[in-house]
């Protein structure tokens, strides 16, 4: 079996999802989809996630908080994909390696076309956009909160 992993990245300061857009010379070249790629041997699926994070945009800003997102499974059961939605503190520039043409930080429904046909297929259903819109309001509404640390 095929497993794969991706993410999008949910900003906390501003509500906004990035997303990537492949090179030209990926398949689906020039579609906007999720960060991530296949897994290696027996990775787990947040190990692959992680590990093809920081080989597609270098070194990760502080995380917030990794949410499992969906899981897709072919018909034939020999491809599955498992979505994120990766919490982070403010947008950042991630500095992309040669698998990406670029990257966007987004408002939810202001999705870049075209998506790729798996990111299309997360998006574009209202129970997975509701999910992020949970994970937003209720982190944000922590980060209002004071910081045990600063009494010290």
């Amino acid at each position: 079996m095929i497993s794969a992993s991706g993410c999008c990245f949910l900003a906390l300061d501003t509500g906004r999802i990035m997303l990537q857009q492949r090179s030209k010379t990926s398949s689906h070249p020039l579609t906007w989809s999720f960060w991530g790629g296949k897994s290696e041997k027996k990775e787990r699926p947040i190990e692959t996630l992680l590990r093809e994070c920081n080989e597609e945009m270098g070194i990760l800003p502080d995380i917030e908080k990794v949410y499992p997102l969906h899981t897709f499974l072919s018909d034939d059961k020999k491809f599955t994909y498992n979505t994120f939605c990766i919490t982070v503190f403010e947008e950042f520039i991630p500095v992309c390696n040669s698998e990406s043409s670029g990257y966007a930080w987004v408002g939810i429904h202001a999705w870049p076309k075209p998506l790729h046909r798996g990111a299309r297929a997360v998006l574009e259903q209202p129970d997975m956009v509701e999910k992020i819109i949970t994970i937003y309001n209720r982190q944000k509404d922590k980060l209002d909160l004071p910081n045990w640390l600063d009494s010290f």
